[in-house]
């Protein structure tokens, strides 16, 4: 059931006036007649003379407490208001992102229907050691409150007012935040500096600063935080080195534990951290190595790459980010408690590529127990031709037939998903190791990665051989029979694919 009744309020007094009238950031704000709270400031026009704005009724706010001993995720219906009528919660403020990474992180906003803006930087420094209400800070009715999605180098906040506290509980804002009901989310006391006017609405300056709770609920009617009880929090630690600046740069983040959240958020303080480092948007070679913590008590998962880009190297070295997290928050298997992420970048201005040229086989004909060996040349970005042998051994049962033989390199990622019958369109996976394995083990973008692909004399059912046959395989024999795999570590990025019969 939606918020079906509202209250249009006029507002007037000296510290209205000062303000400029109704701000951002007054969302939330209680409103009393005769010593009575009647609701929440929560609504106004833009471009107007700031002082009509509309009351959430405090019984709507107080439905929330009910959703404490629900699981269900289902929401208030939404009310349909006048375009020109807006939440006058703040707009989300972000400090530590500049530029597109600032960009990226709107985008992936979008849908909650928020406005990022460039928030203050530096002007109040954040202890994350400082933790719970204060006396001489109690949180009340009227009290400015922060609710963050980041805390650290990198701060997201939205400003709002308390409403009513009963307990360690209290109610605020008088609309969502984001709307995605039973949520996890920051919650901090803030320091307004001032109320600024402004023509379109006038709105709060303010920053964060200690945590002093959680928010549990984000509805219809407002949200619902606990003072003193926190909420889990994922560190990001982003380190990157530029090896030709011998410059580095380093940004510690606490994350929200949220599962649409966590990678948009991931990704854009690492492209923060590597455009800080390097100084620049352009070409360059990363080695990254990605350690992901507490996905299991007492286990972690690491993954290395390597990655060249003639483009934005920045934005080349994050893309395996979002498709791992993915994989390890939403998988199938088991709920994943990640309490830390490590991303440790080196950056090259260098062109480290080097492409394959030709494959030579020691021998054409081989038999069951023996091993394929071939001669590998790359030649390296304006460089002299090297050579690296490529070593496979033959199960003593394979059966026999042709044989493919691909060699790619891993920097190659069009030709290897185009042309490798080992590659999917979508990998199954039967378990959380399974995506471990994956993860770990795929090719990287320095390896040379050589397949042999056999195509038995046996006969085999119709039926098995539609299931093995790649609509991309050769169809010289009856299917897909078995595939061994070999990888060459190199210092640079390979690119390049041949096929040797």
């Amino acid at each position: 059931e939606g918020i079906n009744n509202f209250i249009l309020a006029y507002l007037s007094g000296e510290k209205i006036e000062t303000g400029g009238g109704i701000s951002e950031g007054m969302s939330g704000s209680p409103v009393y007649i005769d010593g009575r709270l009647v609701g929440a400031v929560s609504y106004a026009w833009e471009m107007s003379k700031h002082n009509l704005c509309l009351l959430t009724p405090i019984q709507e706010m107080l439905k929330i407490f009910d959703f404490q001993s629900k699981s269900e995720h289902s929401l208030f219906g939404k009310y349909q208001f006048n375009k020109s009528v807006y939440p006058t919660i703040s707009s989300v403020m972000v400090s530590g992102l500049k530029d597109r990474p600032f960009n990226l992180l709107s985008n992936s906003l979008k849908k909650y229907n928020v406005k990022p803006v460039q928030g203050p930087y530096g002007l109040k420094e954040i202890n994350l050691q400082e933790v719970g209400e204060v006396p001489s800070q109690r949180i009340e009715a009227g009290s400015a409150i922060g609710i963050q999605l980041s805390r650290g180098d990198v701060n997201i906040t939205s400003i709002g007012t308390v409403t009513y506290r009963e307990g360690n509980k209290i109610l605020a804002l008088g609309h969502p935040f984001l709307k995605k009901g039973e949520v996890s989310f920051l919650l901090s006391l803030v320091y307004i500096y001032h109320s600024l006017p402004n023509i379109i609405m006038p709105f709060k300056l303010g920053a964060p600063l200690n945590l002093v709770g959680k928010v549990t609920q984000d509805r219809e009617a407002g949200i619902l935080g606990e003072i003193n009880s926190f909420p889990r929090i994922i560190s990001l630690k982003v380190n990157v080195d530029s090896l030709n600046s011998e410059s580095s740069f380093q940004m510690g983040v606490q994350l929200i534990d949220d599962p649409e959240l966590l990678e948009p958020l991931v990704s854009a303080i690492t492209v923060q951290a590597i455009d800080n480092a390097i100084n620049r948007i352009g070409e360059g070679t990363a080695h990254i190595v990605i350690e992901l913590k507490g996905i299991r008590e007492g286990q972690y998962l690491i993954r290395k790459n390597m990655f060249y880009s003639s483009i934005d190297i920045a934005i080349q070295a994050i893309s395996e980010i979002p498709e791992i997290i993915d994989l390890i928050i939403n998988n199938y298997f088991e709920a994943v408690n990640l309490s830390q992420i490590n991303i440790d970048i080196k950056i090259d201005d260098e062109k480290k590529i080097g492409k394959i040229e030709e494959v030579i086989l020691e021998k054409s004909s081989l038999k069951p127990g023996d091993y394929l060996r071939a001669r590998v040349r790359i030649r390296p970005f304006r460089q002299d031709l090297i050579e690296k042998t490529l070593t496979i051994k033959l199960p003593s049962d394979i059966p026999l037939g042709e044989a493919l033989l691909l060699v790619n390199g891993g920097g190659d990622s069009g030709n290897q998903q185009k042309n490798q019958i080992s590659v999917n369109n979508k990998k199954i996976y039967k378990s959380l190791d399974d995506i471990f394995e994956d993860i770990t083990d795929r090719p990287r973008g320095n390896q040379i990665i050589g397949e042999i692909i056999v195509y038995s004399d046996k006969l085999i059912s119709e039926e098995k051989t539609q299931e093995v046959i790649s609509k991309n395989a050769p169809k010289k024999k009856d299917g897909l029979k078995d595939l061994l795999v070999s990888k060459i570590e190199t210092d640079m990025v390979i690119e390049g694919y041949l096929e040797i019969p």
